[in-house]
């Protein structure tokens, strides 16, 4: 029997450390490859939820106390039960959030990366002695665990973002609560399944779906919720960066993003094109930092919007079971609406469609790669995250004018330069407002270093020591040798 005859979509609650029905009821989850409804989750009521808190309350002071090694051991071990289960979980996020065969085990592979990235560098944080004020006192900068933390995930990316979430706040000795998106749940079960399975104490990880406003506002309004951390849209981030206000939650954000090419005149045009592609339309464009802004110098520009669309075009639609697809479905008709109208808008303030620019007549959700050209800066795409199959190509005369341009919207995640200038590779880091930046490559999210956007892209930082010390508090102890007793001063 194939992994995608043998999956199971349905998702329940988990909460400390059993499954339950929904005090809610349950919404079906959709194929977004074809439409069709392949299971339903459970939604939690507000009892569920409290449930949850309690739970996560009640396994914080063991599990804080566990000694890190320990946590990191789990956390290893649930990322060898994930790769012995790969084809199972590839099979599971292919089939309910649209990707294509290879891309869901490259994602089932990040995650594995990232719990055991985070389960190794459990045992190595590290405080630090800093020299006293005062003759014969010291000071030791303490790293100590926060307490329960809300997680929120979306589901462009549902293995990495839950393996994100859970890797850096049970690497710090915190419990968790996370809310993951109805849409792809059954991945994150999956990942928490493999946590539970090696050694996960009752309570410590607790999962909920439901109605997204009112489960946020009732966790962040929790007086045991000591940290939130969130992937999504900066309009989504903004409301929980409100709700945590009035209590001062930690807030750990990975908000939206608009990323720019810059492609400079000394450019290898097919290695931009070949480089680049991939993150563009893989995952069908929905990812914060897929290149959306193709800023091209005009001695460059004809052949590169040529030759773009030409790779569009050359991208094959379809379900991720097809062994010939290359291009996946978007989440829903709602993001085939939104591509529409931004197409729309752009086009009718003067810029080309060169390809692509419709929904592709065909069972599911599927837009067709579109590439448009000579955009104008008043085009809503300009400004407003694409977040699907959409490449907008504009010409430059001078890199001051690639910068301002790249710099233009509210956002600052990814960016990208193309060029063997060393000069605009100096000037690129020094003035792109950007939290991650590509020079002649991709800039990928990886366990190992920490990631933060700029303005509407976020707050905080995920991977690296910095994502785990996130969920900490470093406290600093002074102290000085006692006045009496064997280490009194003669």
């Amino acid at each position: 029997m194939s992994a995608e005859a043998a999956i199971d979509i349905d998702t329940r609650l988990f909460i400390d450390g059993k499954h339950r029905d929904g005090g809610a009821g349950s919404q079906p989850i959709v194929d977004p490859g074809n439409g069709q409804e392949i299971g339903k989750v459970e939604l939690a009521d507000p009892s569920d939820v409290q449930d949850a808190l309690d739970a996560a309350t009640g396994a914080f002071p063991a599990w804080s106390r566990t000694l890190p090694a320990q946590r990191g051991a789990i956390l290893k071990r649930a990322a060898a039960l994930l790769l012995e289960r790969a084809d199972h979980a590839a099979a599971i996020l292919m089939t309910e959030a649209g990707k294509t065969r290879a891309e869901a085990r490259g994602e089932i592979g990040r995650a594995i990366e990232t719990l055991t990235w985070n389960g190794e560098q459990a045992g190595r944080i590290e405080g630090r002695i800093i020299s006293g004020a005062a003759d014969g006192s010291v000071r030791h900068s303490v790293p100590t665990p926060l307490g329960v933390v809300a997680a929120f995930t979306a589901w462009n990316f549902p293995a990495v973002l839950a393996s994100r979430k859970l890797g850096g706040a049970l690497a710090a000795g915190c419990t968790v609560v996370l809310k993951a998106a109805e849409s792809a749940p059954a991945t994150a079960a999956f990942i928490v399944r493999a946590l539970v399975d090696a050694g996960l104490p009752d309570g410590v990880v607790n999962l909920v779906f439901g109605d997204p406003p009112a489960v946020a506002q009732q966790l962040l309004s929790s007086p045991v919720v000591k940290a939130t951390t969130f992937t999504g849209s900066t309009a989504v981030g903004r409301s929980l960066a409100a709700l945590a206000a009035p209590r001062l939650i930690r807030c750990v954000f990975e908000l939206g993003g608009h990323a720019p090419v810059i492609v400079c005149e000394d450019a290898d045009v097919d290695a931009v094109i070949a480089t680049t592609s991939p993150a563009k339309f893989g995952s069908a464009g929905q990812s914060c930092v897929a290149p959306t802004r193709y800023l091209v110098h005009r001695s460059l520009y004809e052949e590169f919007t040529e030759k773009l669309a030409a790779r569009a075009s050359s991208l094959t639609l379809g379900h991720g079971a097809d062994p010939e697809t290359t291009l996946g479905a978007v989440a829903h008709q709602g993001r085939i609406e939104a591509l529409k109208q931004l197409t729309d808008d752009a086009v009718a303030r003067g810029a080309r469609l060169v390809t692509g620019g419709r929904q592709a007549e065909r069972e599911g959700f599927f837009f067709e790669p579109t590439v448009l050209a000579g955009v104008p800066a008043g085009a809503d795409i300009m400004t407003e995250e694409p977040f699907g199959p959409i490449a907008a190509v504009s010409a430059y005369d001078d890199f001051d004018e690639a910068i301002e341009l790249a710099n233009a919207t509210d956002y600052g995640f990814a960016a990208y330069l193309f060029t063997d200038s060393l000069y605009y590779r100096s000037q690129a880091v020094e003035r792109l407002k950007a939290g991650n930046i590509g020079i002649n490559q991709l800039a990928p999210s990886l366990p190992d270093a920490p990631l933060g956007g700029i303005d509407a892209s976020g707050l905080g930082y995920e991977g690296g020591a910095e994502g785990i010390l996130s969920f900490m508090q470093l406290r600093l102890v002074s102290q000085s040798a006692p006045a009496h007793g064997p280490y009194r001063k003669q």
